[in-house]
């Protein structure tokens, strides 16, 4: 029976990821992203932590059970009947939990909630980031593949000219070793970018659970051109990160004020009926409250404990922030200077050194020219080719970071001025 039941789970597993890799646009990162997000066992884990969170909110605050007593006192031991002595009672008491300490209860509990909704969209964003900086790899190694094609191309190109040049007589043997020599290394090049490209193939294969067999097909950059705007990095930035230590904070004040109402006992009332058979019936009501006489070694270390966990939240937020901003700027400021060069390689150095390049070998083919103009222009052609993808890869991450940092920055209600515990 085990045997059948793991089978089936494992058919099942395989099921969803097939179907998940059909359903993948691999030419769209949002799409991949998606579908790992969608399997992601780290997103199942914080849901169902949200979901027993929300079924705590459901009880926070609310009063305990009544409890109901029933039985007889003063019965002899030898069972035999007194009815002037022997009593029969029936009774019931309930615990009544002070509104204000209910309220703080309660609110601490949704607390938790939107804790929990936070830490979600912070692992989602981490998710995100991984599978986007994956993806980035792979399609970037891929671009550098597609252009290192066209380079191959055109090195054949030089050593079929070196080689009529060797064969007419018009060009030395060293000429033609010199093209195959160039031919071969960009060979030995598009070797490193495939192994790069299939790692990320094999990340992404990872975040997908999907087979390790499982052909994807290939994928490159895309870069719309368009900037998005810059975001403010202030003093008080805040993200989803920040936002799960703020609700660290804000239950350590709700702490500090859960500890002092203790001052305030709460008040257990008793009420209960009785009767002996030969005389009157009679009732009893009794109010029980605790006396905080312990008030030093009970109460007062408990809010002193409460008040260091808010004051190191707290403090703990402002080093996150102090690192996210730092972090967010680098990233922001390394995105538009790769930017402006990228704009520099494709305006200008990529059609300039293709010309030179075409220059050259027009020359060379022609007589006019040796071989070492022809290899210059063609690895700074090379170079400039595969500089704009790799230049282009880099700005992809860093926009994927910043998009990363500033995930759920937004929020209705700020915290910072809950969390002082008064």
């Amino acid at each position: 029976m085990n045997r059948r039941l793991v089978a089936a789970s494992a058919a099942g597993a395989l099921l969803v990821a097939a179907h998940a890799a059909a359903a993948v646009d691999w030419k769209n990162p949002r799409s991949v992203v998606a579908a790992a997000l969608e399997i992601s066992p780290v997103i199942r884990e914080l849901k169902a932590r949200a979901a027993a969170a929300g079924a705590h909110l459901k009880l926070a605050g609310a009063l305990p059970n009544p409890t109901l007593s029933a039985g007889i006192e003063n019965q002899p031991i030898d069972l035999s009947r007194d009815r002037t002595f022997t009593i029969y009672k029936i009774g019931a008491s309930q615990l009544f939990i002070r509104g204000e300490k209910r309220a703080l209860i309660r609110e601490q509990a949704e607390n938790d909630v939107h804790r929990f909704e936070a830490e979600e969209d912070t692992v989602r964003a981490e998710v995100q980031l991984d599978v986007l900086l994956a993806y980035d790899e792979a399609a970037g190694a891929q671009s550098e593949i597609n252009a290192n094609e066209e380079i191959a191309r055109l090195a054949g190109t030089i050593t079929n000219a070196a080689r009529i040049r060797y064969e007419t007589g018009t060009g030395p043997q060293l000429d033609l070793i010199q093209a195959r020599m160039e031919e071969d290394y960009v060979t030995r090049e598009m070797i490193e970018q495939r192994g790069r490209r299939d790692a990320g193939l094999a990340r992404l294969r990872a975040f997908l659970n999907l087979p390790e067999d499982e052909v994807i097909p290939p994928f490159t950059l895309s870069h719309t051109g368009g900037h998005r705007q810059r975001p403010r990095v202030t003093a008080d930035f805040t993200t989803r990160a920040t936002f799960i230590l703020e609700a660290e904070a804000v239950s350590a004040a709700k702490e500090i004020q859960l500890a002092k109402l203790e001052r305030k006992p709460d008040l257990l009332l008793d009420a209960s009926y009785g009767f002996r058979p030969s005389q009157k019936d009679f009732f009893s009501v009794m109010a029980h409250i605790e006396l905080p006489i312990r008030r030093a070694r009970l109460i007062e270390p408990r809010i002193e404990e409460a008040t260091a966990r808010r004051d190191a939240a707290n403090a703990r937020v402002e080093i996150l922030r102090q690192q996210l901003r730092a972090e967010l700027g680098a990233a922001i400021e390394k995105q538009e200077a790769v930017g402006r060069e990228i704009s520099v390689h494709a305006e200008r150095l990529v059609p300039d050194a293709k010309l030179g390049f075409e220059s050259a070998l027009t020359s060379y083919q022609n007589g006019k020219t040796s071989l070492e103009p022809v290899l210059s222009s063609w690895r700074t052609y090379r170079r400039m080719n595969v500089d704009y993808y790799a230049l282009l890869r880099t700005q992809l991450m860093a926009e994927d970071q910043v998009q990363a940092l500033i995930y759920g920055a937004r929020r209705s209600k700020p915290l910072s001025n809950m969390a002082t515990g008064e």
